[in-house]
């Protein structure tokens, strides 16, 4: 009895032995990049001929439902086929309901198995009659598969063959979860490159020596692979500049400061002299990157392209210095052009003085208020456009505009000047000055001719928007003009000069004037509308 036991105690150390071997080779195998099925193959090789069977590992697929076929040893291809795709539940045969439980199922009869049942053909036909399958457990506990061994005789499984399961189905687990790690850390670099490669932006990793560890397309198109400030041949291509104009040194680039724990961000403006010569401007970010104990192991860097930001920003910058150089010289022009005018009315007003001649006087003193309606409309113009040298609001130069007239022209207790103009409607500037002297015209003639000598009366000056028109209605409700009057006349044919000027101010404006008398109040009164292109 003793020589028994001595022998099955030997027989036994052999098994561990062969076992041992074959799972340090498969590990050893799998570290020299061996594939998966190849490492496994190994394993369910050395249980089948250690345990007198045949074996198979059968992997959970991706959904957790299904049990696929992975490696065998002994089994034919027919069963293998057959049996691919077994469902993972409670009521399935060996393979799925240890998969299902996480638990180790044995079953010494097939034959007498119910869950076997819609097997039991194809279990005959193979020499199938005992079946013990061990889950695949990763460490933290999931299942990743089945280890099973087929006997063709029923039968248990003893404490050596048990131990022999444990020691594979172990063995077979570390593979396959190296074998998934791998597989994830090779989809998430995969990922990380694509995603690096398809950034907008160069972007680069280096060591503490400047050497570059990992970069994307764009970066190698702006670096030879060192860190510029750690190169001195590459840090000839980079050159960024203080507020003051001077050149920024080396010590002072982005990745040096990072190298000393420095976050550079936003970053810092660099002009980037490519391959071919040309020069860009670039925007360059970086950040240290710390090991886990907290020690400075690298940096990562971001070059993104400014260039046409940059400059786009140069070429408003001068032409706003050329607009305040042009501001400056239109408003002095209009300061002159208002001296002008106050030199010219000074010189009338004497004038004025020396005419005895009524229709000589009457004359001179039309070109007299002519001058000052004329100087008021390019007062206004100038405090209108103060800001803004190309456009202004309309309806606020009317309003100033109106306010001028009233307190050079109109007596309050006679007559009333009533501006109605819609506010946000823009206005350029030239337009602006001939509507002006058009509105000044139009109602220096209401006050002159529109009321008798004791008559009150309003004039109205109403400006709106019309689709891409613009629309000037000056109405009075005085007597009304005499049959003909406001036409355009042939020169010598007695039109007024007041009217000669408007009609050349309407031509300039691209417009159309109309005049009807609207009847307002017992009186047939008149209305001037001009209606231009905005």
């Amino acid at each position: 009895m003793d020589d028994h036991r001595a022998e099955r105690d030997g027989g036994g150390a052999r098994r561990s032995e062969r076992l041992l071997l074959a799972q340090k080779t498969a590990l050893e195998r799998a570290i020299g990049g061996a594939g998966l099925d190849e490492v496994l193959a190994l394993l369910v090789r050395a249980g089948a001929e250690q345990l007198g069977a045949r074996a198979a590992i059968f992997l959970v697929n991706e959904g957790g439902l299904t049990l696929r076929f992975g490696v065998a040893a002994g089994l034919p291809d027919a069963y293998t086929r057959a049996v691919d795709g077994f469902e993972i539940g409670p009521q399935a045969p060996s393979c799925g309901l240890a998969a299902h439980t996480g638990e180790r199922v044995v079953v010494e009869n097939v034959a007498l198995d119910p869950r076997w049942a819609p097997y039991h053909a194809l279990t005959r036909e193979h020499g199938i009659a005992a079946c013990w399958s061990t889950p695949i457990r990763a460490v933290n506990g999931t299942v990743l598969g089945a280890f099973t061994i087929y006997h063709a005789t029923p039968c248990a499984p003893g404490p050596l063959d048990l131990e022999s399961v444990d020691l594979l189905t172990h063995t077979a687990a570390l593979l396959i979860e190296r074998d998934r790690t791998e597989r994830e850390r090779q989809s998430s670099e995969a990922l990380l490159s694509s995603v690096l490669e398809h950034l907008p932006v160069g972007v680069a990793v280096y060591d503490t020596q400047g050497r570059t560890t990992r970069n994307n397309r764009l970066m190698r198109d702006y670096t030879n692979g060192s860190l510029p400030s750690a190169d001195d041949q590459e840090a000839q291509r980079w050159r960024a500049f203080h507020s003051d104009g001077c050149p920024v040194e080396r010590s002072a680039f982005p990745g040096a400061r990072a190298l000393k724990g420095e976050i550079v961000v936003p970053g810092m403006d660099f002009l980037h002299r490519a391959a071919d010569g040309t020069e860009h401007w670039t925007r360059v970010s970086a950040a240290p990157l710390r090991d886990g104990d907290g020690r400075i192991s690298g940096v990562v860097a971001v070059v993104s392209d400014i260039d046409a930001e940059k400059r786009a920003a140069q070429g408003l910058a001068a032409a706003l210095d050329e607009a305040r150089r042009s501001e400056l010289v239109a408003h002095e022009m209009s300061h002159r052009i208002m001296n002008s005018f106050q030199l010219l009315h000074g010189l009338v007003s004497m004038q004025t003085a020396t005419v005895t001649d009524p229709a000589a006087r009457k004359a001179v003193e039309q070109a007299f208020s002519r001058i000052q309606a004329m100087a008021l409309v390019q007062r206004r113009l100038f405090e209108a456009t103060r800001n803004d040298l190309a456009t202004l609001d309309a309806a606020d130069y009317l309003q100033r505009l109106g306010e001028s007239l009233t307190g050079a022209f109109i007596d309050s207790g006679r007559c009333t000047l009533v501006i109605d103009a819609a506010h946000g409607i823009p206005m350029p500037a030239a337009q602006a000055s001939s509507m002006g002297l058009i509105v000044t015209e139009m109602v220096l003639n209401a006050l002159k001719h529109a009321f008798g000598a004791h008559q009150q009366g309003t004039v109205t000056v109403r400006f709106e928007a019309c689709g891409d028109n613009r629309r000037l209605t000056v109405t009075d409700d005085g007597d009304g003009l005499p049959d003909g009057a406001g036409t355009m006349k042939p020169a010598g044919s007695g039109q007024g000069m007041g009217m000669t000027l408007v009609h050349g101010l309407v031509r300039q404006l691209g417009g159309k004037l109309e005049i009807d008398r609207p009847n307002q109040g017992g009186r047939p009164g008149t209305r001037f509308v001009l209606t231009f292109p905005a």
